[in-house]
């Protein structure tokens, strides 16, 4: 009986090994899903913020992107961040990419937020 006990000496220290690695990746995946889910946030403000600089009459794409890289610098938690205006007669269109804070290796935790909003204008009186 002695003989067979020795055979499994170790053992429990190469099932944790094993096992370990797996346990921490379940604690810290609630915690990824969160980190990316505020730079994904992160990022549809930073695109309505962009939009909403390079709606107005007389401004410029760079304005849209220059506002929206002041969001993104006070907000933080968005890595690599690039930020796409186009401005068009009569829309604004834009796209923030970047990605999140990475806990967990081996994954790509990219995010992609779009908005869009028209051209403001002004009409004068007799036309409206």
């Amino acid at each position: 009986m002695t003989e067979a006990r020795r055979g499994e000496a170790g053992l429990t220290s190469t099932e944790v090994a094993v096992l370990m690695p797996v346990v921490i990746a379940l604690v810290l995946m609630p915690f990824q899903i969160g980190l990316w889910w505020h730079a994904q946030q992160v990022a549809a403000a930073a695109a309505r913020e962009a939009v909403d600089a390079a709606q107005v009459d007389g401004a410029t794409e760079a304005d849209g992107a220059a506002a929206a890289h002041r969001f993104l610098d006070a907000a933080g938690n968005l890595t690599d961040p690039q930020v796409t205006v186009t401005r068009a007669t009569d829309t604004v269109t834009v796209e923030v990419t970047g990605r999140a804070p990475r806990l967990l290796p081996g994954f790509d935790w990219r995010v992609t937020a779009h908005a869009e909003a028209p051209v403001e204008r002004f009409i004068p009186e007799p036309d409206r």
